[in-house]
């Protein structure tokens, strides 16, 4: 072969190692690119998935609201002895197959004035009943701030939350009071004692005693119910 030859494969052989070196180079750059996109896109589907949840959400809040406000009712009673009357917030709760109407147990008992001549109506309706009170604490520093009545005519209340989802979202209120009819859970104010706290699913998981963080767990009336 002639050295020319010789000269002119070898050249040949130097191009493509050349070429293929640097596609090589420009393939991987090529694959870490779209490795990084496809990172953006799935936390794009993360963030998606996330925003729908949320959006289911608010549906089933928007979609149950007005059930939801008919579960509310005005209190009102009377001290023992010389006072003016008080009024508050109760809700409608079901559970084992019979509605309870439950409040604050400050608002039967407060600072040694203890009230009686219970008698609620609903959001929307003029009528008012009488329930019986079946058990109360007043523990309002240890949040276990309670009142549990019954009363035949309970046709509507809150489902309690069974699941894993205990963090306290909104609260309804009443419509005679005119603090709220709903608002999220961390702008409640004082007076809005006895108020139903609502999960992100609008399932039932505690009562408004303070004008704070604190609130007792439905829990603690379950407890209680459970016991009679």
């Amino acid at each position: 072969m002639k050295k020319s030859t010789i000269i002119f494969y070898i050249i040949l052989i130097i191009v493509f190692s050349l070429l293929f070196t640097s596609c090589k180079k420009e393939l991987n750059e090529v694959e870490v690119e779209i490795n990084s996109l496809n990172i953006k896109i799935y936390d794009l589907e993360i963030e998606n998935t996330e925003k729908g949840d949320e959006l289911k959400k608010i549906d089933t809040l928007v979609n149950n609201f007005n059930v939801l406000l008919s579960t509310v009712y005005y209190g009102s009673a009377e001290p023992v002895n010389e006072g003016r009357e008080k009024n508050f917030t109760g809700f409608g709760m079901y559970y084992k197959d019979k509605f309870y109407l439950i409040t604050a147990g400050h608002n039967i008992e407060y600072e040694n004035i203890k009230y009686t001549n219970f008698k609620f109506k609903a959001n929307g309706s003029s009528a008012w009943i009488y329930p019986e009170l079946l058990d109360y604490n007043n523990d309002h520093e240890n949040n276990r701030d309670y009142a549990i009545f019954y009363h035949r005519s309970l046709r509507k209340g809150l489902i309690v939350n069974t699941g894993e989802d205990k963090e306290p979202k909104y609260v309804l209120g009443n419509t005679e009071r005119k603090i709220n009819y709903f608002k999220k859970f961390d702008r409640a104010v004082g007076g809005e004692s006895g108020s139903p706290i609502l999960n992100s699913k609008c399932k039932l998981v505690g009562i408004v005693i303070k004008s704070n963080s604190d609130y007792t767990p439905i829990e603690v009336v379950i407890d209680a119910i459970d016991r009679f």
